[in-house]
């Protein structure tokens, strides 16, 4: 008999998995987890960073509790991995790590610093068009599809030496509410990037079958406390397990610090609300506390002092800091940095939690509560532009069993087409729309989708713009 029920993106989840949430939940007010990203495979004091040993373990005298990593190492582009290595090859180094995280007790997560598909650049590269490019229709959307393909590979890969997959807390899409990654605000409407979101999701979860991920949003940070703004773009309880806030800061000041509690009170609110985690995906200094950043003085403990004060703040189950890259980029202090003893201060203070204070994390026994019905339409996803004809109407029917979903496309009130949608096998019931020219005139159609299930009527419906698509060269 299962201690709790709990809400859960991947109903089918592992025992671990469900059990993690669980541990994360309840870790909440009572200490903060400490996360450090490449704790084990970046270091300046370390000698090899062979996946045991850590700059925060020579000082502080422990792991951190969380340990972070980032598809980049998949790439190549981040150690473990090697640039010269196939991505199989990488991907069996990653899965390396997180196992010898996992036996040291912590907790693993991984971010996706993913590729710009269409230019071939990296993931600062806000050229291309790339978040239409890749989504449900898109013209690089297989390439999405081979990298969650490698995603899921590194999901399977990542277990104990009995077999038992090792849980994972999944943060793609990040900081998206800024607009210097390819997927953030400037380049597609809130619609289409919470599409993005749920087909991650739905296609690691539905079509590959992985079993370890908990699902981490967190769409940047300094948000004023204003959850409008927050949950502008957030893709829906059926599809988030953690909500998160990345923020990075240089002075250490009182309005600093007062900003940043609003906003960590925000999430652990929004958190209690839904029934979800809320954490502190990313924290530090800003560039870092070697070379390359400021230091502000006793910035380790001023931070954790302001959000200690505030008992919904400090609701947040763990805060994680960025890799140790180098010198000049270093985000845990280490011997000659001004921060070394105040960050040492703050990794003695009774709520800040590292690996050998992390106990029952995943043997927990807990059930997942059922699945609950959702319905969205993938393609044209919200404030999407349609700009040719024929194109192909995705509507998404999930946790429930389906018996027919339809379409209704209407302009002003009148509709203008009635689409019934076929199965495709996979993800998706599908139909082409054929709007004529005289309809791609750049009015904005209402898209209505109704899905008969087993749960009776699932309605949803985007606005979309219908236009002809003009070339334009942007230098």
């Amino acid at each position: 008999m299962a201690d709790e029920t709990i809400a859960i993106v991947d109903a089918d989840a592992t025992a671990e998995t469900r059990s993690l949430l669980s541990y994360l939940d309840g870790v909440r007010g009572e200490g903060i987890l400490f996360g450090h990203q490449h704790t084990t495979s970046f270091g300046l004091t370390t000698g090899p960073t062979d996946g045991t040993t850590s700059d925060v373990k020579n000082v502080t005298g422990d792991f951190p509790a969380v340990f972070g990593w980032d598809t980049l190492i998949i790439e190549g582009n981040e150690r473990p991995g090697l640039a010269e290595n196939t991505r199989d090859e990488n991907i069996a180094l990653f899965a390396d790590y997180i196992r010898k995280a996992d036996a040291i007790g912590g907790v693993n997560t991984v971010s996706a610093h993913v590729e710009n598909f269409v230019t071939g650049g990296s993931f600062y590269d806000t050229s291309g068009d790339t978040l239409r490019a890749v989504l449900p229709g898109g013209s690089h959307h297989a390439e999405l599809v081979a990298y969650l393909d490698d995603i899921a590979e590194l999901a399977d890969a990542s277990r104990r030496d009995d077999g038992t997959l090792i849980p994972i807390v999944f943060r793609p899409w990040h900081e998206n509410a800024g607009s210097w990654f390819w997927w953030g605000a400037a380049y597609g409407s809130p619609g289409e990037y919470q599409e993005l979101y749920r087909f991650t999701v739905e296609y690691l979860r539905d079509v590959k079958g992985v079993s370890n991920f908990l699902y981490a949003w967190g769409p940047g940070g300094g948000f004023g406390g204003n959850r409008d703004v927050y949950l502008r773009t957030y893709p829906g309880d059926a599809f988030v397990d953690v909500l998160g806030l990345d923020t990075y800061d240089s002075t250490g000041s009182d309005a600093f610090l007062a900003g940043l509690v609003a906003d960590l009170r925000m999430i652990a609110e929004i958190a209690d609300e839904k029934g979800k985690v809320s954490a502190f995906t990313e924290f530090g200094v800003s560039g870092g506390v070697g070379t390359n950043g400021s230091s502000p003085a006793q910035w380790f403990t001023k931070v954790l002092a302001a959000i200690k004060a505030d008992p919904v703040a400090s609701r947040n189950a763990y805060m994680e800091t960025w890799a140790n890259f180098d010198a000049g980029q270093h985000f845990v202090p280490v011997p000659g940095d001004a921060l070394l003893e105040d960050f040492q201060a703050y990794a003695a203070d009774p709520f800040t939690l590292f690996a050998s204070e992390v106990t029952g994390a995943f043997d927990r026994t807990v059930a997942a509560a059922p699945a609950q019905p959702v319905v969205h339409i993938a393609s044209p996803a919200d404030g999407a532009r349609v700009a040719s004809a024929p194109t192909t109407v995705r509507v998404r029917v999930g946790g429930t069993d389906v018996q027919s979903v339809t379409v209704e496309v209407a302009q002003g009130g009148t509709v203008v087409d009635t689409l019934d949608l076929a199965y495709d096998g996979a993800l998706w019931w599908t139909a082409p729309w054929s709007p004529t020219s005289a309809q791609l005139d750049n009015s904005t159609y209402t898209v209505t989708a109704t899905a008969t299930t087993a749960a009776g009527t699932l309605d949803v419906t985007n606005e979309v713009a219908a236009a002809l698509e003009h070339h334009h060269h942007h230098h």
